[in-house]
């Protein structure tokens, strides 16, 4: 039953990044929405933070650049955790598939971008006075929830870990 929240995140994803590109400017100025977070069009050639943004394999004549290098890893784990998810998902606990679906969704919103534009479109940034957090899209966001739910679940007893 989780199975059928996946597509409706990475459906989700893609629709805001679609209406990102649509509206705002690549780079261009930020519309404030409060409490320290804004919408501003960014693309992120890397991993997290920009991580790899620079990276590249020459293989004979091809080269991979780490976007598309990121893109395949973020497939095979989705595909990891799909065959999980579906041979594994009657044993596990409703938290426990929730929280790989999140991920699962995440690998995937962030993997269409990588492998169809070659780059990550962000556009949520954070920042309070000197904190400023990475700008991040809801892909980000879910993989964060995944783990986020992970964690909550190794720290429930087991006892009392219907969830």
């Amino acid at each position: 039953m989780y199975l059928l929240l996946a597509p409706l995140l990475i459906t989700a994803d893609q629709l805001t990044k679609l209406w990102i590109k649509q509206r705002f400017a690549f780079g261009g100025q930020e519309l404030e929405l409060g409490l320290g977070f804004s919408l501003t069009y960014v693309r992120n050639t890397g991993a997290a933070f920009g991580i790899l943004r620079d990276f590249s394999v020459p293989i004979g004549s091809v080269i991979f650049d780490g976007t598309h290098m990121l893109g395949l890893l973020s497939g095979l784990i989705a595909t990891a955790l799909l065959i999980y998810l579906v041979f594994r998902g009657p044993t596990l606990k409703p938290l426990q598939s929730l929280a790989l679906i999140f991920i699962f969704s995440g690998a995937v919103g962030n993997m269409i971008d990588r492998l169809r534009l070659g780059f990550v479109v962000d556009f949520v940034h954070f920042q309070i006075g000197l904190f400023n957090f990475p700008v991040f899209n809801l892909a980000d966001s879910c993989i964060v929830i995944g783990a986020i739910l992970l964690l909550l679940y190794s720290l429930i007893p087991i006892n009392s870990a219907d969830l």
